[in-house]
């Protein structure tokens, strides 16, 4: 398990919003309640709102579901956050897990 897989996804993301719109980007990741079964079984996809403020920095943001992880070893979290946020931006972008992270 690579400790470093959520920054991973994190910079995955933001190269991907950079080929979009040429701008330095700000996410935020903006949830609400549900439990990870039903997160699971959810295809609908994210709803997101982007813009431009008074200084020129592009900012999108992601409405998605707030995800309640129960992990018996607490070192099994940054690959579980990884697979969340992988998943979410392969759906946000039409593509499929391993188009995204091919080694996923």
């Amino acid at each position: 398990m690579r400790a470093d897989r959520f920054d991973q996804a994190l910079g995955i993301a933001h190269r991907w919003f950079l080929d979009q719109v040429g701008e330095v980007a700000t996410i935020q990741y903006v949830t609400a309640p549900a439990d990870l079964d039903w997160w699971q079984q959810d295809t609908a996809p994210p709803l997101i709102t982007s813009g431009i403020n008074e200084s020129g920095v592009v900012a999108m943001t992601l409405y998605r579901k707030f995800i309640s992880f129960k992990v018996a070893d607490e070192t099994l979290l940054p690959e579980m956050l990884y697979e969340l946020l992988i998943t979410e931006w392969a759906s946000l972008i039409g593509q499929h897990v391993s188009d995204v992270d091919p080694n996923f």
